[in-house]
């Protein structure tokens, strides 16, 4: 094959393997692993059915604990062989129906592990009775006039001045909420739209935003060129059938905004101006490569103030967006964010001033936070108390600044988030499940499922807080997090030695978040990343896969390589000859030669390989690359 200039080749890399054979049917491997997957999704559902058919008021039983465990394993297996699987639309049909019934299953029961859907349907009671929810606690004498047999089985019991256990389904029914006033203003949509009765109503929109969610990561891996059907990694496990939908949790309202900022963040780049020979000026560069424009990163900020006033800790996202160069714009992020946290609370300090904190001191004391007892891995290490709050603060502010200080054409902004989310769960060790939510799906798009093993470990800390298990339950509790930690820095360490075994890979390249197509016949300058539009996707008949051609994704060199006037010639500035004419001189430069193969079909991309390549400037001689 042909490419301009002469290009010299210096090793190459497959980023993707044939999922079919020269007959055009699937392998015998990717068949196996789509039988084992429809196994699979049957053993998920069984599972979830036990899960939910387990007697007694939320956790209860010990046999709670195996079962959600049980079905973080399959589901995890089930979704790695369906990525594995061909034919590719067969496995995405199997992933779309099973993550559609996993939601219907879940609705037909009542929460399984949390009754905070309870608080949610109060909130969303008193502010539709236009009572500001941070006002009073739901027990208030002002509030009788709202309490009903649903949610207060036992309402004449809740009047005294020791209310009687279980008067009431609400958690801590003394206490005014926690929740920040964008999740009450859901609260409040959820009460005045039509649904089904009761707790149901609730789990239905959870679902929605559930299934919104899976449809959302499949979008933004598609787009940056990876297998949408790796989502499955989220709405195959507990965290999408127990934690959304059975329970309802709101989080999945604040990991949308929170990953919809990220997806705003990074638009398909915009195919350059050409000349009219067909390439761009000499010295051009493509446009949309100086970041986003200010209007678009202020909806990104507004969208992140949006998540932040859903559940506090996607605050953690906001130093992996606004705070890495001139070209994230962080005025803007900053300025968005803080017009929608301030927009949405004004109404409420107006109205009761610093009640609008709510529950959020006493629920840090609740949680041994205030005391520093709270970091199990710092715990299994000896520090407690004042230390460790010190340790984890140290850690999170290393973390910080790693992040702030990493060059944002290398590290993409959900793997940035990622490590900022990771860490505060690795150091504070939530007891909470549910929080996971944003860490798995940060750790899908980012692409280091390993970190699913902090998510799965919450499980055994949180159940093991209502139910008598066999052992120490201070060991299980230290020893999930450790192990899960143990996965991540297992496979950290692989990733290191897998790169550093291949010098022909430059890290960043493949990875990189900032893209700008630079192809064989447009302007070639230092610093251009390549647009990856594939990656790892099958295709049903390879005999009807055509070549796209050929493009030089990278150039590192001192400085650009122009395009010459016919649009396929590199050429290099002349250089003054010993008798003053001018002359070309030969420049030689790393590079990276980007190969694809489309198939016919919309938005199905075939193999793709990269390989470093030598440029070698001289008369514009086109020469084969083997």
């Amino acid at each position: 094959m042909n490419v301009p200039g002469v290009l010299t080749s210096a090793g190459s890399r497959r980023t993707a393997t044939p999922a079919t054979g020269r007959t055009g049917r699937p392998s015998g491997r990717r068949l196996g692993a789509l039988i084992g997957a429809g196994i699979g999704l049957g053993g998920v559902i069984t599972i979830q059915v036990a899960v939910l058919d387990q007697p007694g008021y939320l956790v209860s039983r010990p046999a709670l604990l195996y079962l959600t465990m049980a079905w973080w394993a399959l589901g995890l297996t089930t979704a790695g062989l369906l990525v594995l699987a061909a034919p590719r639309r067969l496995a995405l049909a199997l992933l779309l129906g099973a993550t559609v019934a996993v939601q219907a299953l879940a609705l037909s029961h009542g929460p399984r592990l949390s009754d905070d859907l309870y608080r949610y349907a109060w909130d969303g009671r008193v502010q539709a009775a236009g009572i500001d929810p941070y006002r009073y606690g739901p027990l208030a004498p002002e509030l009788r006039g709202e309490r009903d047999t649903w949610l207060f089985p036992d309402s004449a019991g809740c009047t005294g001045d020791h209310p009687r256990p279980h008067c009431t389904r609400l958690n801590y029914p003394l206490a005014h909420t926690i929740y920040p006033p964008v999740a009450q203003a859901y609260f409040t949509a959820v009460h005045l739209l039509p649904g089904p009765p009761r707790e149901h109503k609730l789990q239905l929109y959870a679902s929605i935003g559930s299934l919104g969610l899976v449809a959302l990561l499949m979008r933004m891996l598609a787009r940056r060129g990876r297998d949408p059907r790796l989502a499955a990694f989220y709405a195959l496990t507990p965290l999408a059938g127990i934690d959304a939908g059975s329970d309802a949790h709101v989080d999945v309202l604040g990991v949308l905004l929170a990953l919809g900022a990220i997806a705003v963040l990074a638009p398909a780049v915009p195919a350059p101006a050409v000349t009219a020979a067909g390439g761009l000026r000499a010295g051009e560069r493509p446009t949309g490569t100086d970041g986003p424009s200010r209007g678009r990163m202020w909806l990104v900020g507004a969208l992140l103030g949006g998540a932040v006033a859903v559940k506090l800790y996607p605050v953690l996202l906001i130093p992996a967006i606004a705070g890495r160069g001139r070209r994230s714009r962080p005025l803007s992020v900053l300025g968005g964010a803080a017009t929608v946290i301030g927009l949405s609370y004004l109404p409420h300090l107006l109205a009761v001033g610093t009640g609008v904190l709510g529950f959020l001191p006493q629920y840090l004391n609740v949680e041994g936070y205030d005391q520093g007892s709270r970091f199990l891995l710092l715990a299994g290490l000896g520090l407690r108390g004042t230390v460790a709050k010190a340790v984890a603060v140290a850690v999170l502010a290393t973390v910080t600044v790693a992040v702030l200080r990493s060059d944002p054409d290398r590290v993409p902004p959900e793997r940035a988030a990622l490590w900022l989310v990771g860490a505060a769960f690795l150091t504070a060790t939530p007891a909470q499940p549910w929080y996971g939510i944003l860490l798995a799906a940060l750790a899908i798009l980012a692409g280091r499922l390993e970190w699913l093993a902090v998510t799965a470990a919450a499980y055994p800390l949180y159940i093991s807080l209502f139910v008598n298990l066999p052992g120490d339950a201070w060991t299980l509790r230290v020893s999930s997090y450790a192990v899960a930690a143990t996965v991540v820095l297992a496979a950290s360490l692989v990733r290191s030695a897998r790169c550093r075994n291949q010098p022909g890979r430059v890290p960043g390249l493949v990875e990189g978040s900032r893209q700008a197509e630079v192809g064989g016949d447009r302007a070639l300058e230092a610093g251009d990343l390549p647009d990856l539009v594939a990656g790892g996707v099958d295709h049903e008949d390879p005999r009807e896969v055509q070549p796209a051609g050929d493009r030089v994704a990278q150039v590192l060199a001192p400085r650009g390589l122009a395009v010459g006037a016919h649009g396929h010639q590199a050429v290099d500035p002349p250089a003054p000859g010993p008798d003053g004419a001018e002359e070309l001189v030969d420049r030689r430069a790393a590079a990276v030669l980007e190969r694809q193969w489309r198939h016919p079909h919309p938005r199905v991309v075939g193999h793709e390989r990269y390989e470093r390549v030598d440029v070698q400037v001289g008369e514009g001689r086109d020469e084969t690359v083997e």
